[in-house]
């Protein structure tokens, strides 16, 4: 009887551990490529002045519904800007409005409502200074 009592006891605990580790799992799996676009440039603020920001990235295939969640704080990203797609629908780019001068700003590129990629952040310029052009290239392999 005991033998059996400890063999059940195995197989619930084998069971709560098989349970546990398929849960967990699924946490931080980024998302499935097959319905999601993938960025493959970017996203990075092109153009930042005292009062706006522009935003570009690339994708590998077309994509429609995107935007990008900004904010002054990470946890508080509430501010949306919609993207314009160019014909083929791979490049992007958001025209953030209305910001503050000489403040710092946090970025992520969206996707009918859910985030792609990582967060960003830019700084715009002080009041009256001269934009800032980037030229960078950020490679999202």
């Amino acid at each position: 009887m005991k033998s059996i009592l400890a063999a059940l006891v195995i197989v619930v605990l084998l069971g709560t551990a098989v349970v546990a580790q398929s849960n967990s799992s699924s946490y931080g799996t980024p998302p499935d490529t097959s319905t999601s676009q993938m960025i493959t440039n970017g996203p990075v603020a092109e153009t930042v002045t005292d009062s706006s920001a522009l935003i570009g990235w690339s994708s590998k295939e077309p994509a429609r519904g995107t935007s990008i969640r900004y904010g002054t704080t990470r946890d508080k990203m509430t501010q949306t800007a919609p993207a314009v797609e160019n014909s083929d629908g791979k490049n992007h780019h958001a025209h953030l409005q209305n910001l503050s001068p000489d403040t710092a700003y946090y970025f992520q590129v969206m996707e009918n409502g859910d985030p792609l990629g990582g967060i960003g952040t830019f700084r715009t310029v002080a009041q009256g200074e001269k934009p800032l052009q980037s030229k960078a290239v950020i490679s999202q392999k």
